[in-house]
């Protein structure tokens, strides 16, 4: 499968990375942790088990007779005017019922209703899966983002510190002036106060990185990948699309409930038709239970009945209108799920531009933040004596931090940008 073969090169390398060291998470390690833990996945296995046993049962009354035990005596007869309670006056019987044919509602469109009812509840629980993991991926991110982003923040202090311990010097030396002190003193408390908002940041991200995993709010966590550099294969072939329109679960849980639509429109059609019904029945009475109940035995009694019924309301008026509303509802449903995939195909589509658009930013990004590294390295040092202005270095820092943080932003939204293009073409994130 295309997808498959796409996260081989890349989603594999970064989204489901190799399991890292002890303590340290992984994108698909937390996907699997978070999982685990989900209280809505609980109940979601619980909807399912549900809907599993509602199947089950619906295809047993739909499938097989329907067996019912009885009692029965009389306790006051008028003729001898008296309340009694006589074991031998208690009428045993055993009877079932099996209905062959119902041109409204057979057994056959039952049970093809309980199965589509029971694909539908599986597709409700994949798509309630795919969700948590993709909730789960992008809390993974966001703290994987805040922690970097306090890691260069530290780094852009000890810059800023060292400049402004620079900027000192030279001014006692006479080689500055006292305005870019106190312009470096300015940057360097703006660096304090950006590590502290990184910090609180990472804060935030971590209580929700461990609420998904059930673990103490500020319970420290290790978030690693295996790369953070990814090579997408562009352009996306042709079949991702087709692909899509079969697999992606929405769209085929809409599909389903469309099926479910016609078959219940076209039980409400014929129920306003003459109704032909097949049924099979069977009755034993006086069982002969120990304690003499019913006493004696009778022989079975068993048959085969038809029976054709003219429903037709008045002069058949509401007949002819609900069987016109059943074709709206039908008609209405089918136009639902024409907009569905004209939007899936949007979606697909836009998701590829976007995504090769970010290929090609984080390619840029990449580019820049390797430049503007060495431009500082050499700044710093002419600077430290005395050569570079203060403008130089204080812009090159500058556009170091944005570079870097933009960096760290480019690697998150492209690996979850991957993720939501594989829910839309149906793929299993989670595995």
């Amino acid at each position: 499968m295309l997808i498959r073969k796409l996260c081989a090169a890349v989603f594999l390398s970064v989204i489901f990375a190799a399991p890292g060291t002890a303590g340290t998470f992984t994108p698909k390690s937390y996907i699997k942790a978070a999982l685990d833990a989900s209280l809505e996945m609980r109940q979601a296995d619980q909807a399912l088990e549900q809907a599993k046993n509602t199947y089950t049962s619906a295809v047993l009354d739909a499938a097989l007779p329907a067996f019912t035990a009885g009692m029965s005596t009389s306790l006051y007869d008028s003729n001898e005017k008296i309340w009694r309670l006589q074991k031998d006056n208690v009428n045993t019987s055993l009877s079932a019922g099996w209905n062959l044919y119902d041109s409204v509602s057979s057994p056959v469109k039952k049970i093809k209703k309980a199965r589509l009812n029971y694909r539908y509840s599986e597709l409700t629980f994949l798509i309630a899966k795919q969700a948590e993991a993709v909730k789960a991926l992008n809390r993974f991110y966001a703290l994987f983002a805040a922690q970097k982003r306090v890691g260069t923040a530290k780094i852009n202090l000890v810059s800023r510190e060292k400049q402004y311990t620079d900027t000192n010097e030279q001014y006692q030396s006479g080689t500055r002036s006292k305005i870019e002190v106190t312009q470096s003193e300015g940057d360097k408390l703006q660096s304090e106060l950006d590590l502290a908002k990184a910090e609180f940041a990472e804060q935030k991200a971590l209580m929700a990185f461990n609420e998904l995993i059930a673990a103490e709010p500020e319970a420290p966590q290790e978030v690693a990948l295996a790369t953070q550099t990814v090579n997408v294969p562009l352009p996306f072939p042709k079949e991702d699309l087709d692909k899509a329109l079969e697999n992606n679960f929405t769209l085929r849980q809409q599909k389903i409930g469309l099926e479910r639509t016609r078959i219940t429109a076209q039980s409400d059609t014929m129920s306003k038709l003459p109704e032909f019904k097949v049924d099979a029945s069977w009755r034993r009475s006086k069982l002969g239970l120990p304690g003499a109940f019913g006493g004696g035995r009778a022989d079975p009694v068993y048959g085969v009945t038809a029976s054709l019924n003219f429903p037709f309301g008045f002069l058949g008026a509401q007949n002819y209108l609900g069987i016109k509303t059943q074709q709206a509802v039908l008609t209405s449903a089918e136009l639902d799920l024409q907009n569905s995939i004209r939007s899936l195909k949007t979606n697909v589509l836009s998701s590829q531009k976007d995504i090769a658009l970010q290929v090609k930013s984080q390619k840029l990004l990449d580019f820049q933040v390797k430049a503007l590294k060495d431009a500082m390295e050499n700044l710093q040092t002419e600077y430290a004596q005395g050569g570079a202005q203060f403008l130089q270095l204080d812009t090159a820092q500058t556009k170091l931090l944005d570079s870097s943080n933009n960096q760290i932003n480019a690697v998150n939204d492209l690996d979850i940008a991957l993720a939501n293009y594989m829910t839309l073409l149906g793929e299993k994130i989670w595995e």
